[in-house]
């Protein structure tokens, strides 16, 4: 298991009087290989949360392990944590910096001390894995990129150092709809791969289509955990918290209102065929 938090709580500003809790005695584990999506309404704590995971930011209470050790003990190395949790705020592009693409995506390797060679190799390959032709932008300004090729670049830079997990911070929050659906099949392609990845996002049909498994914060706490089917189902209570449902979910649930009752599903792919055959008579099995 890589990253397991055992009762963490996070308090800003602790012991004065602006303090404020931002996360509660949060137990949760990612798994190996998964691609959990956390979700919550604007101040549940899901950023605070993420940064957590690779030392950015220190529990008041509680223990973030790694493989089973505590990343916050004073002799853990937090520089090499870093490399194996790789963390993308969101809009990450306002992170660029250097004069060409190449040398922006080659900072983390180098900071790693890794040979030239090897720095070049892993930004071809990082670019390679986001679709990012090498030939043609890695000696161009990063700032000359359009929105979403910078967000590519701003990922490269993570993915160039290897990390066994990758944590997203709403990672197509501001691009427009062919640059969000390229970044998506990047994220959905590194999980596939065997990435661990961690993302955070507003956009529940996003999370149905990618997330293994869905947990859902609320004033600091952890309030629901398990498979987006589960979660999803529970069109009421999300509601409760102020949270939308995939649009697949929600058409279901307004249908049972009036009387159609159909599996559960949160695809649109798969209410549609739970409809057609619901129309036809037939009894659909779940999908």
């Amino acid at each position: 298991m890589p990253i397991t938090l055992e009762k963490v709580s996070h308090t800003y500003q602790a012991g004065s009087p602006f303090q404020a809790t931002a996360l509660h005695e949060i137990d949760l584990t990612i798994e190996d290989g998964e691609l959990l999506a956390l979700i919550g309404h604007t101040g549940s704590g899901k950023s605070t949360l993420a940064q957590h995971l690779n030392g950015l930011l220190q529990p008041t209470s509680g223990r973030v392990l790694l493989d089973g050790q505590d990343i916050n003990r004073k002799d853990h190395n937090k520089r090499a944590l870093r490399f194996q949790v790789g963390l993308v705020f969101q809009y990450p592009e306002y992170q660029l910096f250097e004069e060409t693409v190449a040398k922006d995506i080659g900072f983390g390797p180098r900071n790693m001390g890794l040979s030239q060679q090897e720095v070049d190799d892993r930004v071809r390959e990082a670019m390679d894995m986001l679709g990012l032709p090498y030939d043609e932008i890695a000696e161009k300004s990063p700032f000359e990129l359009s929105g979403g090729q910078m967000r590519r670049v701003a990922l490269a830079g993570v993915l160039a150092m290897r990390p066994r997990v990758l944590v997203l911070d709403e990672p197509t929050a501001g691009l427009d709809p062919r640059a969000r659906d390229f970044l998506l099949n990047d994220v959905s392609r590194l999980h596939a791969g065997g990435t661990t990845v961690v993302m955070i996002s507003h956009s529940m049909d996003d999370v149905a289509r990618l997330a293994t498994r869905v947990a859902v914060l609320a004033k600091g706490s952890l309030n629901m955990v398990g498979t987006p089917r589960e979660v999803f189902s529970q069109v009421e209570r999300l509601g409760a918290m102020g949270l939308d449902v995939p649009q697949a979910s929600k058409l279901r649930w307004m249908l049972a209102k009036e009387g159609l009752a159909l599996p559960e599903c949160y695809l649109l792919d798969d209410l549609a065929d739970a409809l057609a055959a619901a129309l036809k008579g037939g009894a659909p099995d779940a999908p």
